[in-house]
């Protein structure tokens, strides 16, 4: 008797994932790694944009500029420290001098003879006692022991006429004026019509060393 045994089937194999699969997994895989990474590039530019279009503080500095005016630059030239006024005595060197009066007009008397001071013209008078501190003489009218000027409102300076000796009730030429006396004496001065005498300036003369003038408040 003979015994056929036919053995049980084989169970089936599990069905093997196959190599396409596998690829397009890793096709899908790097993909998105390659989005992410586009987008965390795109990110930090769009940040790193918006920094830079971020305005920054505004600092507003203020300068403060002062402008002279004309009016102050005129101001300025004419605006003198003066030393005395009339009426009071004023000293340079061994010139000491007291101016008693201002007066303005249109003749004077000259050599004995009125003269005119002419069109658009007046004199300028200051009647002064000079007195001699110095250790010489002084010849008031025909030499130069006392330099002098009047100065007006806009700065202009003004010397005295020539032949101050011609001047009624001045000294006479030559008249040395010795150390430790006094007199008086006029100075004139022709100007025109429209100016405001404000300041007189003397100085005793001196060949050695440039002096500093004295200046007298005429108004």
């Amino acid at each position: 008797m003979s015994t056929n045994i036919t053995p049980p089937p084989m169970p089936a194999l599990p069905p093997q994932p196959s190599k396409k699969s596998h690829t397009h997994a890793y096709i899908i895989g790097g993909a998105a790694i390659i989005a992410a990474a586009i987008i965390a590039a795109g990110m930090a530019i769009s940040g790193s944009g918006n920094d830079a279009a971020k305005p920054g503080p505004t600092v507003t500095v203020t300068e403060t500029v002062e402008i002279e005016t004309a009016d102050e630059g005129e101001a300025a030239a004419t605006d003198q420290t003066t030393d005395a006024k009339v009426g009071e005595v004023a000293r340079n060197g061994g010139a000491v001098i007291k101016v008693t009066k201002v007066t303005e007009t249109d003749t004077i008397v000259l050599a004995g003879a009125r003269k005119s001071a002419g069109a658009d013209a007046k004199y300028v008078v200051l009647k002064t006692v000079v007195s001699n501190e110095g250790k010489a003489s002084m010849d008031l009218t025909c030499s130069l022991p006392i330099v002098n000027a009047v100065i007006d409102e806009q700065d202009r300076r003004f010397d005295t006429i020539e032949d101050l000796y011609e001047v009624a009730d001045n000294p006479e030429c030559n008249a040395q004026l010795q150390p430790g006396f006094d007199d008086e004496m006029q100075f004139v001065y022709r100007v025109p019509a429209d100016a405001v005498v404000t300041t007189w300036e003397f100085s005793e003369y001196n060949l050695d060393n440039e002096v500093t003038p004295t200046l007298v408040d005429l108004t």
